[in-house]
């Protein structure tokens, strides 16, 4: 079946899903709709980009997706995974949420987090308003569709007004011989002069399964006016995984949000992120990194939107690529005519360490004022020969001077990640995939333990835009 098709995702799996999680008739209808533009959109609507649609393709006919019914141990899915130091945390096993929890001071503080069926029983009409103000629209992209039709898991976080949390909150997910997609739906909701920290990790078990999995995701943080929601994701899926995600990020007015993403697992991600600034003075920051290797085709795509004047968006995305890898970064710049004043920069550098390596980049902008500042730039390149010249003459080995060079070339981006332990995580899982071991997010004593080294503070914010920008 080719991927255009959809085969077994129709109407009769969308019910038995919707039947079998007792949703409302108005989700039901959701899903349908959903559905019908599932089944009528291309695989990409951009004509900028159809050039590249062969690097993300793959057969989705060749997955199933079932209701999470599926009753998980606790203890043995998660062996090996939490250290007992865990608070506010979510788990979730394949595609079934297993432990909800949150410390006794935060949850009386009126923090929500929990799964979309537990949602819907405590609070149908929070749900509903969600869902019908999606971020994520079905007719925007064919995966999103896709998710938003066949979701058989997700998770609602709602911070209340005023309410700062100094803790991040973190959702687990580990695959271990899954028997369906795990296809989720993931909501975070700041609201008024809140503030909340959320982490995303998604992992393997080091034995393969027999088959490929889908992991299919969309994502949805709401940054109401004054507030500031720092979300990242971790994704460490075995090599015969497959990885699509669809995220919006909307700041409404003096609202801040940031995105972090670290990809090094998968042998196929297809990623799309939108940041909409609809607020004056907000602000949003997307901070991309990924490391390749042997076959893994990754293709990413963000895109800062301005509808508000006095609005700033950056884009930060850095890579490096081996074996026969092969990597696409998509961007645009949209400022509309009322977007006064608005500053936006969307940047992509990839580094290939061998010829049979690729990498592609196509950013672009559509600017519909004059009085703003908005720039792009893309890179693709090898290791630097003086560099490596540099370090072989004061004693280094050739894989030692490569393996710094290749850490350096990430740190400018990596610095910037401001959720510490994300930060500090990221740096400690791309040395271990250059050294060939795989290494998850850990607590920072773990960390310290284990490497001995204190980690630099990110960086201060930067005037990125005073430095180098394209149309003024």
């Amino acid at each position: 079946m080719s991927q255009s098709a959809v085969g077994s995702f129709d109407q009769h799996l969308v019910e038995e899903i919707s039947r079998s999680l007792r949703e409302p008739d108005w989700l039901r209808e959701s899903r349908l709709k959903a559905l019908s533009d599932f089944s009528s959109l291309p695989l990409e609507k951009n004509p900028l980009y159809t050039k590249y649609v062969g690097i993300a393709s793959f057969d989705v006919g060749a997955f199933t997706v079932v209701p999470g019914e599926q009753k998980l141990d606790l203890r043995s899915t998660f062996s090996g995974f939490l250290t007992g130091k865990e608070t506010n945390i979510s788990l979730q096993g394949n595609e079934t949420q297993i432990h909800s929890e949150l410390q006794p001071e935060v949850a009386s503080k009126g923090v929500k987090m929990m799964s979309l069926a537990e949602a819907l029983q405590s609070d149908e009409q929070l749900v509903r308003r969600l869902f019908e103000t999606r971020l994520v629209k079905s007719e925007s992209d064919k995966f999103a569709a896709f998710v938003n039709a066949f979701f058989n898991s997700g998770t609602v976080v709602v911070v209340p007004r005023e309410v700062v949390l100094t803790a991040p909150l973190r959702k687990m997910l580990v695959l271990d011989s899954p028997k369906s997609s795990v296809v989720e739906q993931t909501f975070v909701v700041a609201e008024e002069m809140s503030k909340v920290v959320f982490q995303e990790e998604l992992y393997s078990r080091e034995s393969a399964p027999a088959a490929s999995t889908l992991v299919a995701s969309t994502v949805e943080v709401r940054a109401m006016p004054g507030s500031h929601v720092d979300f990242s994701s971790i994704q460490l899926l075995d090599e015969r995984a497959v990885r699509v995600s669809n995220r919006a990020v909307e700041t409404l007015n003096d609202s801040h949000a940031t995105v972090s993403s670290l990809s090094l697992g998968a042998s196929l991600e297809r990623s799309r992120t939108n940041f909409l600034l609809n607020g004056r003075g907000s602000l949003g920051e997307g901070f991309e990194i990924f490391f390749t290797d042997s076959k893994q085709r990754y293709d990413f795509e963000s895109n800062l939107v301005h509808n508000s004047r006095d609005s700033t968006g950056a884009v930060q995305a850095r890579g490096v690529l081996k074996g026969e890898s092969q990597s696409i970064f998509k961007g645009m710049i949209k400022i509309v005519k009322e977007a006064k004043n608005s500053r936006s920069y969307l940047a992509h550098h990839s580094m290939i360490l061998e010829r049979s390596a690729k990498s592609d980049a196509v950013p672009s902008l559509e600017i519909d004022n004059n009085e703003v500042k908005a720039t792009h730039s893309a890179s693709v390149a090898q290791v630097d020969e003086e560099q490596l010249f540099y370090l072989l003459a004061r004693g280094l080995s050739l894989e030692e001077a490569k393996r710094m060079v290749v850490l350096g070339f990430f740190e400018p981006v990596l610095s910037r990640i401001p959720i510490e332990q994300t930060r500090e995580g990221a740096r400690f899982m791309i040395e271990g995939k250059w050294d060939g071991r795989k290494r998850r997010l850990v607590d920072r004593e773990t960390l310290l333990a284990e490497t001995g080294e204190l980690v630099p503070e990110a960086k201060g914010t930067e005037d990125i835009f005073e430095r180098h920008y394209k149309y003024r």
